[in-house]
């Protein structure tokens, strides 16, 4: 775990909002998104803890209607009128067809010394999938799902498994980062060609192939990466190999690979022969451990 983490923070790994930055304008501290409404720019404050509404100021026709209107000190009764906007554009996202109302925000505008045309409320913040960071004075929307991520990422890394167990080398090693960093009970690989060449001698040139199976335990989103808890077995030449790790993937391309890999033995970790019983030191470590160590292995 602290080599996993020594890498998030000295290796360079760029933790960015998979999705869009919207950068965002102060208005005496207060955070103002630009956009367009039907063409025409418009100025809105963002506010996470109000509803959405339009400056009456600046759009003048619409229905009388009474609201309910939501801020940080509670909801009061207002009269407004009811817009019907066509087209909010926020970036490269449209909404459609909305209907906002409005009410005199002037005093809002007078006091952060810029115009004001309206408020993007935490309404249409869920609506965008949204999320305000005030360090980075940005909007961040993700444009992908998480689980849809998680989904894509598993489906890849299922075809890397199937790779694996043919002895596939030339798919296999598109799984993994050129610049893979692999920590195991065996020793440490660096790149792409060591790993493989790690893969090659201790698994892929077996008769019968190894046989790999993964059951991922959790997964961490961490930006454009996601970090994956995993169990994972192998067996190979008459032997069971159990494990536990750690998989840091990125996304580059289109394709997800794996940039980093951590593996080492859970508690009851055993060295098992096919058909045998469990048989351990009194260290707690198998007597065939440099065996059981290699078998930390891809994902």
């Amino acid at each position: 775990m602290l080599r996993l983490l020594s890498l998030l923070l000295f290796g360079g790994l760029a933790c960015a909002v998979h999705g869009e930055e919207i950068h965002l304008q102060s208005c005496s501290g207060l955070p103002l998104m630009p956009g367009s409404i039907a063409g025409m720019k418009v100025f809105l404050l963002v506010d996470t803890g109000a509803t959405s509404m339009l400056n009456v100021k600046s759009f003048h026709h619409g229905d009388a209607v009474s609201i309910s209107v939501t801020s940080w000190n509670g909801t009061t009764r207002a009269a407004a009128q009811e817009i019907v906007i066509h087209d909010l554009a926020v970036g490269e996202h449209h909404f459609k067809d909305l209907k906002l109302p409005a009410i005199d925000l002037s005093a809002v505008g007078r006091a952060c010394g810029h115009q004001i045309d309206g408020i993007f409320g935490v309404d249409l913040l869920e609506k965008l999938g949204a999320r305000v960071d005030l360090g980075q004075n940005s909007l961040l929307v993700e444009t992908e799902p998480a689980p849809a991520r998680v989904a894509e990422l598993q489906q890849q890394l299922v075809a890397c498994q199937a790779a694996f167990n043919r002895a596939d080398e030339a798919t296999f090693s598109d799984c993994l980062d050129p610049d893979i960093v692999l920590f195991s009970m065996g020793g440490d690989f660096y790149g792409r060609e060591a790993a493989m060449e790690y893969y090659r001698q201790k698994y892929f040139q077996q008769h019968p192939p190894a046989q790999l199976a993964i059951t991922p335990r959790a997964h961490h989103l961490l930006g454009d990466a996601i970090w994956v808890e995993y169990d994972l077995r192998v067996s190979v030449a008459h032997q069971v190999i159990i494990a536990r790790g750690t998989a840091l993937c990125e996304k580059k391309q289109g394709k997800w690979r794996i940039l980093h890999m951590n593996h080492s033995s859970p508690p009851s970790e055993a060295f098992v022969p096919t058909g045998g019983t469990t048989n351990q030191t009194g260290t707690g470590e198998s007597e065939h451990a440099p065996t059981l160590t290699r078998a930390p292995h891809p994902r």
